[in-house]
């Protein structure tokens, strides 16, 4: 499921981009445990160095060009530069690698050798991997009781392998539906709200009422959202019945069980019955659907991460962000994919509780006054509100609060490939639910005992 996880880096890494300007679930990708994990127990945190020792950390940043004036270079040097003027006895050395498969070997070299990186952005499918191999430094021991009230319980869903904590939560994509106000006052139909979420059928009938055609011929479809396969963003729904792709610990396949199998008939009943989404439904990419909703003739709903917000209001689309409409579960289920910094466990503990400290930082609410622009996603601290800067993004904020995650898992691309025909064929009405994810649940739950064993 390394592809599935893939598009968790994608959606990461789109982030990354279009914020910078510059991800989507991978293996099956995101949401997680109905229960999130134990939080790691209350310890006092470390002090960083003693004053007057000088201690020298290298980051590992992606994206970041010395010397660069894109977004992501100016305010990483400007996060460095914060953190080393509230610690002037901690020097930080950056290194940037780029997002491709080059900064993978240059980052893979680094940590290969043990020597000359202490804080680096790691993503969820390498983290069980790094983990599992004693390269990572637990964060648990660094972790005050103001830390732990601090960060939502989802936090540390994706970051947890083998019942410790193995990264700081920086921020997650999630995902949200995006409306475009003007369709909705043309067709007389009211928004939801956090407090006044739609059910599943309000939302379809909504759908239908935004799913029209005008005199000129143009027709105009209720909903869309990315679905091809390494970029699917339909991912809240396959969770509102309380279903979920894993089990909790991330040892058994479970979405050939009832509540996962009603959540997907729901989502193809959208485009086989209702017909409220575009006839490309099922294989439009990002670009693609993010196209039809940004034309304002296309679609009225399309859900997709918080990367683009900032392209919708650059463009002063007619935006309204409203949560995803609540299933079986009878509440609002958002997921997407997280940014976590990790550090790399070295011997001498002055180091590592000053890359603890800087990777603290940089996840925390601090680094998000200190540096305008450095928060491309909502955060996982209750205290960092620094995104929520208009309704649309407040929204988008507040669901942080309803996210659901996978446990990290590493299954193979040929797996990820499967399960992605599996979804696409469900949804073009080539198979049914139940016997897609029946066919594939042998194979998938064969590569999960052996990743137990």
């Amino acid at each position: 499921m390394k592809r599935f996880f893939i598009l968790v880096t994608l959606l990461l890494i789109a982030t990354q981009l279009i914020a910078c300007a510059p991800a989507a679930p991978a293996a099956p990708a995101a949401p997680a445990a109905t229960s999130a994990p134990a939080a790691p127990a209350a310890t006092s945190a470390p002090a960083a160095p003693a004053a007057g020792k000088q201690t020298t950390l290298v980051f590992y940043q992606r994206g970041y060009v010395e010397g660069g004036t894109d977004a992501g270079s100016v305010t990483t040097l400007q996060a460095v530069e914060a953190f080393q003027k509230a610690h002037p006895n901690i020097k930080v050395n950056i290194v940037g690698i780029p997002w491709t498969a080059e900064g993978d070997t240059k980052l893979e070299a680094a940590l290969a050798a043990g020597s000359d990186i202490n804080v680096f952005r790691v993503t969820s499918p390498n983290l069980p991997r790094y983990a599992k191999q004693g390269i990572l430094s637990d964060i648990s021991p660094f972790l005050t009781e103001e830390d732990k009230a601090d960060f939502y319980p989802s936090g540390f869903q994706v970051a947890t392998v083998d019942g410790k904590v193995w990264a700081w939560p920086l921020w997650v994509t999630a995902i949200s539906v995006f409306a475009n106000t003007d369709l909705f006052k043309e067709r007389g139909v009211d928004l939801p709200s956090m407090d006044k979420p739609w059910t599943w059928d309000q939302f379809v009938e909504a759908a239908k009422k935004l799913t029209f055609k005008r005199d000129d011929g143009t027709q105009i479809y209720g909903f869309s959202s990315s679905s091809k396969w390494g970029a699917v963003e339909y991912y809240p729904l396959m969770y509102l019945d309380g279903g979920r792709i894993l089990s909790a610990d991330g040892k058994q396949f479970v979405q050939n069980q009832p509540a996962g199998v009603s959540a997907l008939q729901k989502i193809a009943d959208l485009a086989l019955v209702h017909k409220v989404t575009p006839p490309d439904f099922g294989t439009v990419d990002q670009p693609g659907v993010r196209a039809q909703f940004k034309d304002r003739k296309t679609v009225a709903m399309l859900m997709s991460t918080p990367n683009f917000v900032p392209d919708l209001e650059k463009a002063n689309f007619p935006l309204a962000v409203i949560p995803p409409p609540t299933g079986k579960l009878s509440k609002i289920v958002t997921n997407g994919a997280f940014g976590l910094y990790a550090v790399v466990k070295v011997s001498d503990p002055d180091q590592q509780k000053a890359a603890h400290e800087f990777a603290k930082y940089l996840t925390g609410s601090q680094v998000a006054k200190d540096i305008p622009g450095w928060q491309l996603a909502p955060g996982l601290r209750k205290s960092n509100t620094s995104y929520a800067t208009n309704p649309a993004r407040e929204v988008i904020a507040k669901l942080v609060e309803y996210g659901v995650y996978e446990a990290p898992v590493a299954t193979s691309a040929e797996l990820g490939n499967n399960y992605g025909a599996a979804l696409q064929a469900i949804i073009l009405g080539k198979q049914t639910p139940q016997a897609a994810m029946d066919a594939i649940a042998p194979d998938y739950q064969k590569e999960l005992d052996a990743l137990s064993q």
